[in-house]
């Protein structure tokens, strides 16, 4: 399946104004898709020619207030590309309201957002949907520090694996990507400082996670990407 294929499809891109969601949009739209792009409220950076969308998908009712926006300006729905995400402190450093809130923008917002995705894919019949979630290496790592940031995407890497085998009735691909560490302003650092990572291959280009997502849509229909992990050279590995 080439890009070309991509045209006409129903995109939505939740974490859409981070590097890797701005750099996903602006492929698909290259492609001729149709994109709305999601993010929480002051997020500004969406890709030009996207349909922005503001809210905080760690609540439900803005899950829901989403998908009635995604109906009313795409008509439906034929790829989820799930890549919001929050940092985290450590669990004993970090507050009990700053947990719950990691743990619900990194899995519970991909859950609630893969349930109403998928409810408008099988609509279309299945075949031309795609859930893809952008997970991280770090469940791998197991860094000291990450427990609470892993406890959420170790719950995302099972959520896709278990999802991708009860969606294959439906022919609906549900991909799994699991990048390294990746130079934008999720990580606390400045521009300079993520310039140096990138220059050194300590940090991935957004743009080069934004391009695993691309290979996984554009396969051919009965090819799945299950899983794609992608590393900077120098992956930190503590």
């Amino acid at each position: 399946m080439t890009d070309s294929l991509l045209r006409g499809r129903r995109v939505l891109i939740t974490g859409g104004a981070g590097g890797v969601g701005r750099e996903t949009a602006a492929r698909m739209l290259a492609t001729g898709a149709k994109v709305v792009s999601a993010d929480i409220p002051g997020a500004e950076r969406h890709a030009e020619g996207s349909i922005t969308f503001s809210g905080d998908l760690a609540r439900q009712e803005e899950i829901e207030r989403l998908f009635g926006f995604v109906d009313a300006q795409l008509g439906g729905l034929d790829v989820l590309v799930a890549c919001a995400g929050l940092p985290s402190d450590p669990l004993m450093t970090i507050s009990d309201e700053g947990w719950r809130q990691v743990i619900d923008a990194n899995l519970v917002s991909y859950v609630g957002c893969a349930k109403k995705a998928i409810e408008r894919i099988r609509v279309i019949g299945g075949e031309a949907g795609h859930v893809i979630f952008v997970g991280s290496i770090s469940v791998h790592i197991k860094a000291v520090g990450e427990s609470v940031y892993n406890a959420s995407k170790g719950g995302v890497a099972l959520f896709a694996e278990t999802l991708r085998k009860e969606m294959i009735p439906d022919k609906i691909r549900v991909t799994l990507i699991e990048p390294g560490a990746i130079a934008t302003h999720l990580q606390p650092f400045d521009d300079q400082k993520l310039a140096e990572f990138e220059d050194k291959q300590e940090m991935l280009p957004a743009s080069e996670v934004a391009e695993a997502i691309m290979f996984a849509a554009t396969r051919s229909p009965g090819v799945d990407v299950v899983t794609l992990r992608i590393e900077p050279m120098v992956q930190k590995i503590y």
